[in-house]
């Protein structure tokens, strides 16, 4: 059922994809991001994008770091500091190389889309057109996170 006036369709998208975890949700906003070359991916290729053009970002998305490296979780703390000074959105994920090949994956199980091995720091910049329903789900998710002051931030999972 499609309805001609465009805030309905999107209304209608919304109820449909109501039962979507924060972790799909994710997930898919990533490949669509991915798919639209919106990605930045490495620590160092971050801070650059976040020097030039942080008004650009709409999201963070960290891999949980093990304890056992400190160099990763300096680096972490200080793209931490620069994103809330700017008001960038940070989402921290479990397990990196999981991310990694969950970004490589298209929904159908196919291993097709290129992407670097480096995804210590994943910085995902705005759509040229409009939000997606995904997008707004992860800001709202976000928007409530802060909102509750509970410390520390959950860790989503994406799924398999």
């Amino acid at each position: 059922m499609t309805f001609t006036v465009s805030g309905e369709v999107v209304a209608m998208e919304k109820l449909e994809k109501k039962s979507e975890t924060i972790g799909e949700a994710l997930q898919e906003c990533l490949w669509q991001a991915v798919d639209e070359e919106r990605l930045t991916f490495g620590v160092f290729e971050c801070a650059k994008l976040l020097h030039c053009n942080a008004e650009d970002v709409m999201l963070c998305v960290l891999p949980e770091a093990g304890s056992e490296n400190i160099a990763v979780h300096i680096q972490h703390t200080l793209i931490e500091a620069f994103c809330w000074e700017n008001d960038i959105r940070i989402l921290k994920v479990k397990n990196a190389p999981h991310l990694s090949e969950s970004l490589s994956t298209f929904k159908d199980g196919v291993k097709s889309r290129s992407v670097p091995a480096d995804v210590s720091c994943i910085l995902v910049q705005y759509p040229k057109d409009r939000l997606s329903y995904q997008d707004e789900k992860i800001f709202d998710f976000y928007d409530d996170m802060i909102s509750d002051d509970i410390y520390p931030k959950p860790i989503i999972e994406l799924p398999v």
